[in-house]
């Protein structure tokens, strides 16, 4: 399977999660994903990443994860570099929807909220090196992160892309 990133915006991205990002002429526009935990025990935690940057035209992706518990925000930190971002659903068990399976280019003044369960791989910088502020919550149970790895990887193409950059 190969996927060709689309650019983000809110109305694609909506399934997966929220774009980071002001939009329009309001002084502010609130964010409603970021500290939706359905559980009590969920304590919201803050790291921040530097990320080196990939630059390869195409990204294997092999390994994904989710949170059960807790979205999950990417906000990046003065960069001026694009990020990628894969990103699928769960169906109703769980489980990895394939056919839900999505690449999105992240403009650098854009942060992305995972919903709650969305799989997704990870966040990558492919201008430059970066770093971004990642808030997550935890119940501390040993239960915060599950894993999928796939079967076969997903080519996720970045030539034009690339190319649209020089």
């Amino acid at each position: 399977m190969r996927l060709q990133p689309q650019l983000l915006s809110d109305g694609a991205f909506a399934p997966y999660g929220e774009v980071i990002e002001h939009a329009g002429d309001a002084p502010r526009r609130p964010m409603a994903v970021p500290f939706d935990a359905p559980r009590a025990d969920v304590r919201f935690g803050m790291t921040v990443n530097r990320l080196p940057h990939v630059d390869e035209p195409v990204i294997h992706v092999d390994l994904l994860e989710r949170h059960p518990h807790s979205p999950q925000t990417f906000i990046p930190l003065g960069g001026v570099t694009r990020s990628l971002v894969v990103v699928a659903c769960s169906t109703p068990d769980g489980a990895l929807d394939l056919s839900t399976l999505r690449a999105f280019i992240c403009a650098p003044n854009q942060g992305v909220v995972y919903r709650l369960a969305v799989w997704h791989y990870a966040f990558t910088s492919i201008d430059s090196h970066t770093e971004v502020a990642v808030i997550l919550g935890r119940t501390h149970q040993g239960d915060d992160t599950e894993y999928t790895r796939l079967q076969v990887p997903v080519e996720v193409m970045l030539q034009e892309v690339r190319r649209a950059q020089e």
